[in-house]
């Protein structure tokens, strides 16, 4: 007798059982001083490289905060599937498009993600039209895909549609440029922080005003289309009569523009905003403690290099050990500056062959460690982005 199959379990099932699990850890060792104090400190460290990998896989949750969003990735699947069924129809595709073709969307490489709303955002018109063209000539042949392009046609030229277009490409535009800019072989913390920030910025000051700029360019595809650029109401809620001593509901939005943007637009760049938030805090906190080892070129002067070399051997110490000893790598330092060629940039990457082609590891031994533990820490893997994005679901 064949065992029955068991049910997948959802996402959130399998994160509460890990929480029951960690707690149920929890309780066994929370009387036993050794193996908490040794839980606490595994928990403290944190795994930079999960945080760090794919930094555009932070819009998985942002394309799912509205149904707005969901319709927009929906459509650009229904175009590729539509034109990518024949050659013929990928044919009628091309002969419109110009530099840019739609690609199959992806849950794991979110470029494949930018590289179809980019050729949608700038060919809109181009596709409409290849779209018109399909639908006329299987009108006869095949009613259903003639259909399903009208259908298509139809949806390009939605207002609703076009901002949510817009929206979404000047986000995916520049996280995109944020983890292109992370796969290069010579990023660092520095650099990384530094991208990061910038983003956040962005995405702070688009929050404030990206909406009405992004209506601005919205106009622009809508009269390429030559449709009028009025945003469709959405279909009034009925509510049940309310009974004597119930609590008075809040009036409904009239205005669909202000729908869109409370409901699609504030709902995206907030979800946006805290995901990346979350992973530049962890790395300025790591960026704190390293950052004065970017360039030896330009180390602080010996009163702040104290400090900074004392905090970072602070941050090495585990159960009162630590790898490097702070006072002795702040004489390094001022030595090794001195030895160095005269050139403004001293990188890690270069102190490391600097020492290691003079055999210099006993003379600078702090140097030495500190600069392989910084330069091992890891800021992003662009080979693991796949296998990342599908450990987030488990």
């Amino acid at each position: 007798m064949n065992k029955p199959k068991k049910k997948p379990q959802s996402r959130e099932e399998i994160l509460e059982r890990k929480r029951e699990n960690e707690t149920e850890r929890y309780a066994k060792i929370k009387n036993d001083p050794i193996r908490l104090a040794a839980y606490k400190e595994k928990d403290k460290q944190k795994y930079l490289k999960g945080k760090a990998t794919g930094y555009n896989l932070v819009l998985c949750d942002a394309a799912k905060s509205s149904v707005k969003s969901v319709t927009l990735f929906g459509v650009l699947q229904r175009l590729f599937t539509l034109f990518s069924a024949s050659v013929h129809r990928w044919k009628i595709l091309t002969d419109h498009l110009g530099l840019y073709t739609i690609k199959k969307l992806s849950d794991t490489l979110w470029e494949a993600r930018i590289s179809s709303v980019k050729a949608v955002r700038y060919q809109i018109s181009s596709i409409h039209d290849a779209l018109i063209t399909l639908a006329i000539e299987t009108q006869k042949t095949d009613v259903k895909v003639s259909h399903e392009a009208t259908t298509l046609a139809e949806q390009l030229k939605d207002f609703n549609f076009i901002v949510s277009l817009v929206v979404w490409y000047d986000i995916l535009f520049h996280i995109n440029i944020v983890s292109k800019s992370l796969q290069s072989t010579d990023t660092d913390l520095g650099k990384c922080t530094e991208l990061l920030g910038k983003c956040c910025t962005f995405l702070e000051e688009y929050r404030n005003t990206g909406f009405k700029s992004a209506i601005l360019t919205a106009k622009e595809l809508a009269e390429e289309l030559e449709i009028e650029p009025v945003f469709k109401a959405t279909t009034r809620i009925r509510y049940v009569k309310r009974q004597a001593g119930e609590t008075a509901r809040d009036e409904p939005i009239a205005s669909p523009e202000k729908i869109i943007e409370i409901e699609f637009f504030n709902c995206l760049l907030d979800t946006t905003l805290i995901s990346v938030n979350e992973r530049f805090e962890q790395l300025n906190e790591y960026s704190e403690y390293w950052s004065f080892l970017y360039n030896i070129k330009q180390i602080p002067e010996k009163p702040d290099l104290v400090k900074f070399c004392g905090d970072l051997q602070l941050k090495l110490t585990i159960d009162s050990k630590s790898d490097i000893d702070g006072c002795i790598l702040c004489d390094e330092l001022i030595s090794l500056k001195s030895l160095l060629p005269d050139q403004n940039v001293a990188t890690p990457v270069f102190v490391l062959n600097f020492i290691k082609d003079r055999n210099l590891q006993e003379l600078y031994p702090n140097i030495w460690i500190a600069m392989r533990i910084l330069l091992i820490i890891p800021v992003t893997v662009a080979s693991g982005e796949r296998s990342f994005s599908k450990l987030k679901l488990i």
